[in-house]
C-alpha cells in the first residue's frame, strides 16, 4: 500500500507547486523554470558554437577529408536559402566589417533590408539575433542568429500554453517542443520563419494576461515584448509568413476579447480599454518601423518593384487532392530529404507541413460550442474564431472564385505551401483551447465527452492517415521505411485520442515525440558555419586583389563560384540579389534592353560565351549571363575571373591555378584586347 501513498503524496506536492494565482494565471515557478531552462540551453549552444547550418555541404567541394565540424546528421542541399544565400552574405558582411552598404556588388547594396544581415546600423538594436556579430566570433554569433528566433518562438508558445493551462507545465513544455520540431519549421528554418510566429503567440498570451491581471510588472513587460518583437517581424519583410501569423493572432485576440468568460472585466469596451498597453506598444513598433522604412525608402522601392517576385499573388482554390494529402502528411515526412519531397511536393521544403492533431480536435471543440448554444451559455468565441479562420484558410486553398475577397483579407500574399503556417498555428491554438475546456468541465464536475466524440475524432484522423498511407504506398520510395514509419503513424493517431479522452499529458508527449522523429533530422548538428575564407583559394584571391583591387566574375558551371566570391567579401558580379543594384546593372546593361531578365530577385551567375552579357532566366530566380573577356563590359569593368575550367579567350591571362581538395580552380586576369 506504500506505493499508492507515495504517488498521492507526489501528486499533492505537484498540485501545490503548480497552483495558479488568484487571477487564474500561472505562478512564478511554473512560468519561469522552463524559460530559465531554455535560456541555459541557449547559452550552452551559443558557447559551443552549435548550429543546424547546412553550409558544411561546401566541404565536399573544397576538402578531400571529412568535415570535423559535422557532429550529426547531414547537410541538406535544398536548404540553399540558408547555406548558399543568407550564410554567405552574413560572412561577406563580417569580412567587410559589418558595413551598412555591402560592397560585394559594384556600387554596393543596402545590407539593412536584405537577407537579414548584421551591420553597424541603428536598426540592429531591434534585431537581437544579429547583435552577436558585434562582440562574438563568427561561429558563436552564427549560433545566436540560428537559435534566438527559434527559442523566442519556443518561449512564446510555452507562455501562451501555460497562461491558459497554468496547472499543466509539463503538457505546455511538450506542446511547445513538438511545435518547434514540426517539419515545416525545420525545413524552412530561417529567422524570418520564426519571428512572426513568436510575435503572434506572444501577442495572444499578452492579451490573456492583460485581461486577467492588474499587476503592474506583467502589464509593462509583456506589451514591451510584443512591441519589440513586432519590429524584427516587420524588418524581415517576408509577407508570406507575416500574414498567416498575423491572421491567427488577430482571430484569437478578437475572439478572446469578445468571450464574456475570458475576464472578470465586464463588457467588450472595458476589455478593450484594458488592452491599452498593447496598443501603445503597437504604436511604438509602428513608429520604429516607419522610421526604418523612411530612411531606406529607395531600397524598399527597389525591392517591391521587381518583375519577380513583384507583387506575387496567389489565386483562390489552386490546391487539389494532392495538396490536401500533403497538408496532413506530417507523420510521413521523416524521409523527405532522401525522397526530395516526393510524393508531396517539388522538394522537401515545399512538401513540409505540421503534425496537425489539433485540426482533428475541431470536432470536439465544435461539439462543445454547440452545447453552449443549446444550453444558452456564454459562447467560447476564442475557439469559434479559430474554427472560422480554419474554414477560411481551407476555402482559400481549395475553393476557387473569390479572389477579390481573398485580396482584401491579404490571404493571397501567401502561396499554398506557405499558408500552411496558419493551419499549423491554428492546430496548436485549438489543442490548447480544447484542453482548457476539458479541464473546466472536469473541475465543474461534468461528465467526460460522450464516447462517440473521441471515437469519431480519432476515426477521422485514422481515415485521413490511411488515405495518405495508400497514396504514399503507390510510390516505391524511401518514405515507406518499415517499423519506425508504422510506429510514427500509429503514435500520431493515438495522440489525437489522448488529447480528447486523456491523459492529455500522454497525448502531448506523443505529439512531441512524433514531431521530433519526423522533423528533428531535417538539419544537421554543426559547429558554426563553413567559412571559405579559410581556404587556400580565397586566400589566394585576396592576395591578388590586395595587390591591385578590382572587380571579379565567377564564370563557369559551378554554383560554388558565386558562394566563394560572396563569402570572400571581394567586389564581384556574382551573388543572389534581392533586387538589382543600380550601378552594377548600369555597367552590364546600360541601355536597359534586358531589364525584364535582371530586374528580379535572383542568383546572378555567369557562363563563358561571346558578345555582350545578354542576361536570361533559366528559372524565375536565376539570372544567367555570358562572359566574353574581350567585350567592352569586361574590358571596362572586370579585372579578374574565377573559373573551374580553363577559359580559352584572347583577353584573359592565367594568373594562378589553385588545387583545393578535390577541385581545381583557375584565376585569370582580364587583359586589353579588341571587342
Amino acid at each position: 500500500m506504500r506505493a499508492p501513498t507515495v504517488i498521492r503524496t507526489w501528486q499533492r506536492r505537484f498540485a501545490d507547486a503548480v497552483e495558479p494565482t488568484t487571477e487564474g494565471l500561472p505562478n512564478r515557478r511554473t512560468l519561469m523554470v522552463p524559460l530559465i531552462a531554455l535560456l541555459v540551453v541557449f547559452i550552452a549552444l551559443v558557447a559551443a558554437g552549435i548550429t543546424g547550418s547546412s553550409s558544411g555541404i561546401l566541404n565536399q567541394s573544397v576538402n578531400s577529408a571529412a568535415d570535423p565540424n559535422l557532429l550529426a546528421g547531414e547537410p541538406r542541399n535544398i536548404r540553399s536559402d540558408e547555406w548558399s544565400v543568407q550564410t554567405s552574405w552574413v560572412i561577406s558582411q563580417v569580412e567587410q566589417g559589418l558595413p551598412v552598404v555591402n560592397e560585394n556588388f559594384p556600387g554596393g547594396m543596402d545590407s539593412t533590408v536584405q537577407n537579414d544581415l548584421p551591420s553597424a546600423d541603428w536598426s540592429m538594436a531591434f534585431r537581437p539575433h544579429l547583435l552577436g556579430f558585434s562582440v562574438l566570433p563568427l561561429d558563436n554569433a552564427m549560433a545566436v542568429r540560428w537559435w534566438l528566433p527559434a527559442f523566442a518562438m519556443l518561449a512564446a508558445v510555452y507562455l501562451f500554453a501555460i497562461t491558459l493551462l497554468p496547472r499543466r507545465p509539463v503538457t505546455s513544455v511538450l506542446l511547445s517542443v513538438g511545435f518547434f520540431f514540426a517539419p515545416f519549421f525545420q525545413w524552412w528554418y530561417l529567422p524570418i520563419t520564426f519571428w512572426p510566429v513568436a510575435w503572434a503567440f506572444l501577442l495572444m498570451a499578452a492579451v490573456v494576461w492583460l485581461l486577467r491581471t492588474r499587476r503592474l510588472l506583467p502589464r509593462i513587460v509583456l506589451p514591451l515584448l510584443v512591441g519589440y518583437t513586432a519590429v524584427p517581424v516587420g524588418m524581415g519583410v517576408y509577407v508570406p509568413f507575416i500574414i498567416p501569423a498575423t491572421l491567427v493572432a488577430l482571430a484569437f485576440c478578437i475572439g478572446f476579447v469578445v468571450t464574456r468568460s475570458s475576464s472578470s472585466i465586464s463588457g467588450v469596451g472595458g476589455r478593450l480599454r484594458s488592452l491599452w498597453p498593447i496598443f501603445v506598444a503597437g504604436a511604438g513598433a509602428a513608429g520604429v518601423l516607419g522610421l526604418w522604412v523612411a530612411t531606406r525608402w529607395s531600397t524598399i522601392q527597389g525591392f517591391t518593384s521587381t518583375v519577380y517576385p513583384g507583387e506575387r499573388l496567389q489565386s483562390t482554390g489552386v490546391a487539389g487532392p494532392k495538396e490536401l494529402l500533403s497538408l496532413f502528411s506530417g507523420p510521413f515526412t521523416r524521409w523527405l530529404g532522401e525522397a526530395e519531397g516526393v510524393p508531396f511536393g517539388m522538394n522537401a521544403s515545399e512538401a513540409s507541413t505540421f503534425i496537425l492533431a489539433g485540426v482533428f480536435l475541431a470536432l470536439p471543440i465544435l461539439w462543445l460550442i454547440i452545447g453552449q448554444v443549446r444550453r444558452k451559455l456564454p459562447l467560447d468565441w476564442a475557439s469559434a474564431s479559430m474554427l472560422i479562420l480554419l474554414v477560411l484558410i481551407a476555402a482559400f486553398m481549395f475553393v476557387p472564385g473569390w479572389d477579390a475577397i481573398a485580396h482584401l483579407l491579404l490571404l493571397d500574399r501567401s502561396p499554398v505551401s506557405r499558408i500552411r503556417l496558419a493551419v499549423g498555428m491554428i492546430a496548436m491554438v485549438l489543442t490548447v483551447l480544447l484542453i482548457v475546456r476539458l479541464d473546466e468541465r472536469r473541475r465543474a464536475g461534468e461528465r467526460r465527452l460522450p464516447l462517440w466524440v473521441p471515437v469519431s475524432t480519432t476515426g477521422l484522423a485514422a481515415a485521413t492517415t490511411a488515405a495518405i498511407a495508400w497514396y504514399v504506398l503507390r510510390y516505391d520510395n524511401i518514405l515507406t521505411a518499415g517499423t519506425l514509419w508504422i510506429g510514427i503513424v500509429l503514435l500520431s493517431v493515438a495522440a489525437v485520442w489522448w488529447f480528447v479522452r486523456g491523459p492529455v499529458a500522454v497525448g502531448a508527449a506523443a505529439f512531441a515525440l512524433v514531431s521530433l522523429l519526423v522533423g528533428g533530422n531535417a538539419n544537421p548538428v554543426y559547429v558554426g558555419v563553413y567559412d571559405l575564407n579559410g581556404t587556400t583559394l580565397v586566400k589566394t584571391m585576396k592576395e591578388i586583389d590586395a595587390a591591385r583591387p578590382g572587380a571579379w566574375v565567377g564564370a563557369g558551371n559551378s554554383g560554388l563560384l558565386g558562394v566563394t566570391l560572396v563569402q570572400s567579401g571581394l567586389t564581384s558580379f556574382n551573388g543572389v540579389q534581392s533586387f538589382p543594384p543600380t550601378e552594377m546593372w548600369r555597367m552590364i546593361d546600360p541601355t536597359r534592353a534586358s531589364e525584364n531578365a535582371w530586374n528580379r530577385l535572383g542568383n546572378v551567375s555567369w557562363g563563358v560565351g561571346e558578345g555582350p552579357p545578354s542576361p536570361f532566366n533559366p528559372t524565375d530566380d536565376q539570372i544567367r549571363l555570358t562572359f566574353d573577356s574581350c567585350n567592352s563590359f569586361a574590358q571596362e569593368h572586370v579585372s579578374y575571373v574565377l573559373s573551374e575550367f580553363l577559359i580559352e579567350q584572347p583577353c584573359v591571362q592565367l594568373m594562378r591555378t589553385v588545387h583545393q581538395g578535390p577541385s581545381t580552380f583557375y584565376i585569370f586576369e582580364v587583359v586589353p584586347g579588341s571587342d
